[in-house]
């Protein structure tokens, strides 16, 4: 059987494009007359693939369409229909031509031979979902783990549009203060300058300071962006570099209301996958494996992974994972609680489920600090410059009386 992809008319007059799998062009095209169809452009996929490996290789589903992905691989398999057949579904269903293109994809490599884990690979799914799929691929429990693996990007989605959504607004008022002062300080202030020029006598210090800033900036403007974008890029290259984002990460760890924050956050994100997983029926050093992958803090990653070690060697998770000192202490004392009790999956995620609440209220309580302090340090950064200019202003008054 081959794949298709079609051109074609309808009876209305409207244009529809698709993919159809038969055994020959003259098959497809028969069938696709049937349907009503007038065919204006037939080739084979696997033709326009190969001339355009890495421009389908580098596309990849949003979190959202992955979501959905996952729910309808979940719903399609568990009422029986083969995996091939649901992925012909599911690419069908598509709201754009973008993402049907990525799952036809993945259902023509499942088709060549290739498990549905190394088809997700090629197309840059997260190693987590890579994973989890292959973990369900070898217990027979796809279905289980798709539906989990949804639910988890959801939280995650959920989580992510919280934070933009409550830092959008001290953004916009940090973003908003940094124009007008350099707009102050680039246009105002050399206009007034020659005010103060022609009039004679000495300026207040804070004019001098406010006046000389001004004159750096335009003299040096340019080599400042470049200065700036020249930072950007080689903070960027350097994160490719595995040493260069551990040092990072320590960097990060050694601030305090910071490293909290960031721990009880990567806790949740491990304890949830983890727990997950261990439901699905995953084994426990599997599950281990694939759930270290959601850790983003690279010392703490490192530390999972010997307590991994320790598991195999005989030792609790509790035990294994105290001896990284990463993992907060309430947390390890509910996985203790779980391991005893014969119920660890389902502590595992009562501890993600505290630790997404908790995280969620302390990003909520500092931006709620942070407002009010851009507000003021906007406040201070335009009134200093409107002290700098009147008070000449002030000064020449007096003079004139």
């Amino acid at each position: 059987m081959s794949l298709f992809a079609y051109e074609a008319i309808d009876t209305q007059g409207k244009r529809k494009k698709g993919q159809i799998e038969f055994d020959t062009e003259r098959a497809a095209r028969k069938n696709l007359r049937e349907q009503g169809l007038m065919v204006r452009k037939l080739e084979p996929v696997e033709n326009n693939r190969k001339s355009s490996d890495l421009s389908h290789a580098s596309r990849k589903l949003k979190t959202a369409e992955t979501v959905n992905f996952l729910q309808q691989l979940s719903t399609l398999i568990d009422s029986g229909m083969p995996l091939v057949e649901a992925l012909s579904s599911i690419a069908e269903g598509m709201e754009n031509a973008r993402s049907m293109q990525v799952v036809s994809s993945v259902r023509q490599q499942v088709l060549e031979g290739k498990s549905l884990a190394d088809a997700l690979r090629t197309h840059h799914f997260d190693d987590v979902i890579c994973n989890m799929v292959a973990a369900g691929e070898e217990t027979g429990q796809l279905d289980a783990v798709s539906t989990r693996l949804a639910e988890l990007l959801e939280r995650r989605q959920a989580l992510s549009q919280e934070l933009l959504s409550a830092t959008l607004y001290p953004v916009i008022i940090l973003m908003f203060g940094m124009v007008v002062m350099l707009f102050l300080l680039a246009v105002v202030v050399p206009q007034i300058v020659s005010v103060f020029e022609r009039a004679g006598g000495d300026l207040p210090a804070l004019t001098v300071f406010v006046i000389a800033t001004s004159d750096f900036l335009r003299s040096n403007g340019l080599l400042l962006i470049l200065l700036f974008s020249a930072s950007v890029f080689a903070y960027i290259m350097a994160m490719k570099k595995e040493n260069m984002r551990y040092k990072r990460d320590e960097l990060l760890l050694k601030i305090p209301a910071l490293s909290s924050l960031l721990l009880k956050t990567n806790t949740s994100r491990y304890t949830r996958t983890l727990g997950m997983l261990l439901e699905g029926g995953v084994s426990a050093l599997a599950a281990m494996k694939i759930a270290q992958q959601s850790i983003t803090l690279l010392p703490m990653r490192e530390a999972v992974s010997e307590a991994r070690d320790m598991l195999r060697e005989g030792s609790s998770l509790a035990d294994g994972l105290k001896t990284g000192g990463y993992v907060p202490l309430l947390a390890l004392r509910m996985i203790a609680v779980g391991e005893q009790s014969g119920t660890l999956d389902k502590m595992l995620i009562r501890v993600a489920d505290n630790y997404d609440k908790e995280s969620s209220r302390n990003i909520k309580r500092l931006l709620t600090i942070m407002e009010p302090l851009l507000v003021m340090g906007m406040a201070v950064g335009v009134g200093t410059l409107a002290m700098a200019i009147l008070l000449p202003i002030v000064e020449m008054n007096q003079l004139v009386h």
